[in-house]
């Protein structure tokens, strides 16, 4: 957690506002390193290198600061840097990064991108679960619940053999007391439905890796889920609740009530593949 709270003092020391400090550094957490990531944090700039992991989730750039006069040089030798190791990162580029067309010159450069609406919740709020959907808290370290976690997981990112490793050990180690990560599985009608994932920190948890089966959407997981995250966060006594959702839970979170504190857009860069 020191990586977290490193980036904690930097947001501090700028006066960002608490609500907007929260949020931007939900993604930032335990669950996102292994044994050879390589941290860069500083100088404006909060991006990760994992040699050995050929997933974006590990190697990614989550704040910039490019030098205004040649950008476009820093930007080619930061895609070469990932590039030449083989390796698929994400670059988040928000209303307020430099230049202001740092979108524009990605997807020059073949990136893809997605919109990400960034949010936050006090875990004071009233939200129901719904008849029918079944959420259950998995126990520190069950090997069932994490198996069972990672199933719905995988079914919903289409999560490669390698990163679904890492994953199944990351979330063991973290969700063994003392717990920085808790995970949530949904069923319905005995029947795994939904899953959520919850990184603790000191007064808030980022919420992520929400995914709903296909044939049980519509039928309230996701609002379950959300509800069984909330009444766990309050029972720890934790007042907040962020997280970053894509396009399509978007609406219904802020049906449920969570406020809005920007979007941005996450682009993705995956290396060339040699023709033969």
């Amino acid at each position: 957690m020191t990586k977290a709270t490193s980036r904690y003092l930097l947001t501090s020391a700028l006066s960002v506002p608490r609500e907007l400090e929260i949020v931007l550094n939900g993604p930032i957490g335990p669950q996102r390193v292994r044994d050879d990531t390589h941290i860069i944090n500083q100088n404006g700039w909060y991006r990760t290198i994992t040699p050995s992991a050929k997933f974006s989730t590990l190697n990614d750039i989550l704040f910039s600061n490019l030098e205004p006069t040649n950008p476009d040089a820093q930007i080619d030798a930061i895609i070469d840097e990932y590039h030449q190791q083989g390796l698929p990162f994400t670059w988040s580029v928000y209303p307020w990064s430099q230049p202001q067309d740092l979108g524009e010159r990605l997807l020059a450069r073949g990136a893809t991108g997605i919109t990400v609406q960034a949010y936050l919740a006090p875990t004071s709020l009233a939200l129901d679960r719904v008849d029918g959907v079944e959420v259950e808290c998995v126990a520190p370290a069950s090997t069932a619940g994490i198996d069972a976690y990672l199933e719905i997981l995988s079914a919903g990112y289409q999560l490669s053999p390698d990163e679904e490793t890492f994953r199944r050990n990351r979330y063991h180690q973290l969700c063994s007391e003392p717990p920085s990560m808790r995970l949530l599985i949904a069923r319905c009608d005995g029947v795994l439905a939904g899953c959520l994932g919850m990184v603790l920190k000191t007064d808030s948890a980022h919420l992520t890796s929400a995914s709903v089966l296909p044939q049980f959407q519509a039928r309230g997981v996701f609002q379950s889920l959300i509800a069984a995250s909330l009444a766990t966060l309050r029972d720890m006594n934790i007042p907040f609740a962020s997280g970053h959702s894509n396009a399509q839970s978007a609406f219904w979170v802020a049906r449920f009530g969570f406020k809005s504190i920007y979007t941005y857009t996450l682009y993705e860069l995956v290396p060339t593949i040699p023709k033969r």
